[in-house]
């Protein structure tokens, strides 16, 4: 079975949704049930060439709202610290996952991504700091590759970020409940197997 998953890693929402995404994942493999993730981008605040990028600073700080969000995150598992977030522009970042994906570890970057911008305070715009997560994770960086383009089976698209997308056509859209995506990991599972 094949979910598709589209996302910015400097997505707040992207982040909740998929920290829960990843747990009903976990169990679902856990009980047996296979699972391939397919990792779609898309640039929440894509800029220009030679337009600076916003450093202002991240619209998690300081209000109610982000710490409702930070409560969230952590009861599904993802530390969200907002005064170390540096805003970042994403390109760099999805094409890391691309690579990842060549070798079986999208998901696991995936996931190593959100902690760096969320928790870790890390830019993940900067080539460096990506090849440093890539080398962890075993993948090859080609630095005289950097500035290619995503391929072309993984434009950006869609309104809003994250958007799951299962075998059946459901769609859903935001940072959904654990419940909600556990149910339909279940009932995608059994559409699968009937058909």
């Amino acid at each position: 079975m094949k979910v598709e998953i589209t996302h910015d890693i400097a997505c707040r929402w992207s982040a909740l949704g998929y920290a829960r995404f990843r747990r009903a994942a976990e169990e679902h493999r856990a009980g047996g049930g296979a699972l391939t993730v397919v990792f779609r981008p898309y640039q929440t605040a894509a800029r220009s060439a030679g337009t600076p990028l916003n450093r202002d600073p991240s619209p998690l700080a300081s209000t109610a709202r982000a710490e409702r969000i930070v409560r969230a995150a952590a009861v599904d598992g993802l530390v969200m610290r907002p005064d170390r977030i540096v805003p970042a522009d994403t390109f760099r970042a999805h094409r890391l996952i691309a690579l990842a994906a060549a070798h079986g570890r999208a998901e696991d970057m995936a996931a190593r991504l959100y902690r760096a911008h969320f928790t870790d305070g890390l830019d993940i715009a900067d080539a460096s700091v990506l090849r440093g997560l890539a080398s962890v994770a075993g993948v090859p960086w080609d630095a005289e590759k950097d500035g290619e383009r995503l391929p072309a089976d993984l434009a950006p698209s869609g309104p809003r970020v994250p958007v799951f997308r299962f075998p059946d056509g459901t769609i859903l859209v935001g940072a959904v409940s654990l419940a909600a995506l556990r149910g339909e990991l279940r009932r995608a599972a059994m559409r699968t197997a009937a058909a």
